[in-house]
């Protein structure tokens, strides 16, 4: 069935040096290879301890992820971990694994990336190191063919245009990295403040300069950079709506789900471009094999599709009333509200809210933490406006040609482009997605789910019926009371 597929004789006895192979796109990249390039040598991923689990404790659970179920058993012995550490200098790898690296890999895939879009410029610099350090291993591999690195399309959010080319960054990645050795916290903030203080966040800026670093310095390796969007649940591959974080458009759907978001601020007729995580993993393997034969840097914008933030909310809404899930905190719906003083207003509103809710469950000596979720999603909300607010266009000419390039068969077994999406369709799997591989919640539980629904329901509008009445009171006793001044004078 493989035989003519050209993406798999490309990655016949090819070695794989993976980062962020413990996350979303790096654990798609995996199960794709192992399931279609049987005659693949070895997948090599970096990892690091986390959480208190070292790397052998990690790897041990690696293929218990949902996404790895079609995978037979003997291709897993394919894959190995090595012991390092983005945020340390070599990668953390050790001398005899460096030399392993060195004389074995063929292909590189540098995905890792620390994603919090709060996250503070030294924090962000590791972003930018880490593609250093991977570039300076690179260029000591004797047999690599391509060098493949994971950006954003939003890597040069301050243009309206975004074309298929790395654009100038506002500081160059070395003198950037020298600050950031020179400098403590206060003095960095200050120094780097010129630079950064039109971003929306640090990640983004990271992703402009790490993109610079690779043009500059990969002169004589074929490298892809690939640029998705927004990325959300699988949509078809390995399984229908696998998702295993909250970043982005997962956050909002997830948090609008258990009723911890009712008050989104954004425009409503503002696009948002929203590109399925199979996707994406499937892309950025037919890059590294058009790129290989490349000597120069090529740059993919694999976006998606947009839709309105209204007709995105609408469908998530209108999930939510049909496949509620036993997690709801409250009564799940999203009204996006475009005014930035009244989302302010209503944000305080389910603030104070949230307080009352503790305050009851602190009386009645039970966990509290409502306060704690509602101010992580009131941040999440204030870090996201600014991508929902304002409009790109992205040139992905590309991204075509290489679906164009790519055969029939191949098109099969990597789909990445669509003529047109069914939205209806697509945000039913990411709901039931984010409900079954997230929340843990069957849909054997969705009778006992709509009963709960039903009562977050009235009390939801019990208290906003009370809310809007203290306004009215508040209102008309202001008015009473100018009305008195009025007549004493």
């Amino acid at each position: 069935m493989l035989s003519n597929s050209q993406i798999v004789k490309f990655f016949k006895n090819q070695t794989i040096f993976l980062t962020g192979g413990t996350g979303l796109i790096g654990k798609l990249i995996v199960e794709k290879l192992l399931r279609t390039s049987f005659d693949l040598n070895k997948i090599y991923i970096l990892m690091r301890t986390k959480h208190g689990k070292s790397p052998q404790q990690r790897f041990d659970d690696y293929f218990d992820s949902p996404c790895f179920e079609k995978i037979n058993e003997n291709f897993k012995s394919k894959v190995s971990f090595i012991s390092g550490d983005c945020l340390k200098p070599g990668l953390g790898v050790k001398s005899e694994d460096v030399d392993i690296l060195k004389k074995e890999t063929t292909c590189i895939f540098h995905i890792a990336a620390n994603l919090n879009f709060r996250q503070t410029i030294k924090e962000a610099s590791y972003n930018v190191s880490s593609t250093k350090e991977m570039i300076k291993l690179a260029k000591e591999m004797e047999n690599l063919k391509i060098f493949t690195y994971v950006s954003t399309a939003y890597s040069n959010c301050l243009k309206s245009h975004i074309r298929e080319e790395i654009y100038p960054p506002p500081i160059k990645a070395q003198a950037f990295l020298d600050l950031i050795d020179s400098c403590n916290e206060d003095e960095l903030e200050k120094t780097l403040l010129p630079y950064v203080t039109k971003w929306p966040n640090n990640y983004a800026f990271s992703k402009c300069l790490s993109e610079d670093l690779i043009k500059n310095s990969l002169t004589e390796i074929p490298a892809a950079i690939i640029r998705p969007s927004v990325v959300t649940n699988t949509i078809n591959d390995p399984v229908p709506g696998w998702i295993n974080n909250y970043h982005g458009f997962v956050g909002v759907a997830a948090a609008g789900y258990v009723g911890g978001m009712q008050n989104l601020y954004g425009k409503k007729e503002k696009k948002v471009y929203l590109v399925p995580a199979d996707f994406v993993s499937n892309c950025i393997l037919a890059a590294a094999w058009e790129t290989a034969n490349s000597k120069s840097v090529k740059v993919f914008n694999c976006v998606g599709k947009s839709l309105s933030l209204e007709r995105l909310i609408n469908g998530l809404n209108s999930l939510y009333w049909k496949f509620p899930s036993m997690k709801c905190l409250w009564y799940p719906h999203i009204v996006i509200i475009q005014n930035k003083f009244w989302y302010d207003v209503k944000a305080y509103w389910t603030l104070i809210l949230a307080y009352c809710i503790d305050f009851i469950f602190f009386c009645f000596k039970k966990p509290v933490g409502a306060t704690k979720i509602r101010r992580r999603i009131v941040e999440q909300v204030n870090v996201l406006s600014y991508f929902i607010t304002h409009e790109w266009k992205f040139d992905e000419d590309k991204f075509i040609n290489l679906w164009k390039k790519m055969g029939d068969e191949d098109k099969k077994i990597f789909p990445f482009h669509d003529s047109a999406t069914d939205w209806d369709k697509f945000f039913t799997i990411c709901v039931l997605g984010v409900r079954l591989y997230l929340f843990k919640d069957p849909i054997s539980t969705l009778s006992n789910a709509k009963a709960k629904f039903k009562i977050l329901f009235a009390l939801h509008y019990t208290i906003v019926a009370l809310f809007y009445y203290f306004l009215f009171t508040v209102f008309k006793f202001l008015i009473k009371q100018r009305n008195l001044v009025i007549e004493n004078k």
